[in-house]
């Protein structure tokens, strides 16, 4: 898991990833909420209920990747 503070762009090859079943939820630590999304791997993977991958974002990230959203597609 993996706590996402700062969000800074790079540029290199990408490609896009296979689907994945995911989920989120909000987590209040302290008093702060952070956003949580999980992903449960590809629908070939031989555990699809466990989780794979998960990222928590705090509020400040969660206004940075706003603002990316917003710039990147045009919103």
């Amino acid at each position: 898991m993996a706590l996402i503070r700062n969000l800074s762009k790079i540029s290199r090859n990408s490609r896009l990833q296979t689907e994945a079943e995911s989920t989120y939820n909000i987590l209040i630590h302290n008093g702060k909420k952070f956003l949580q999304i999980n992903t449960y791997g590809s629908k070939d993977r031989v555990h699809t209920d466990v989780v794979s991958q998960s990222i928590q974002i705090d509020e400040q990230s969660a206004k940075q990747l706003l603002e990316i959203i917003k710039s990147e597609f045009s919103l």
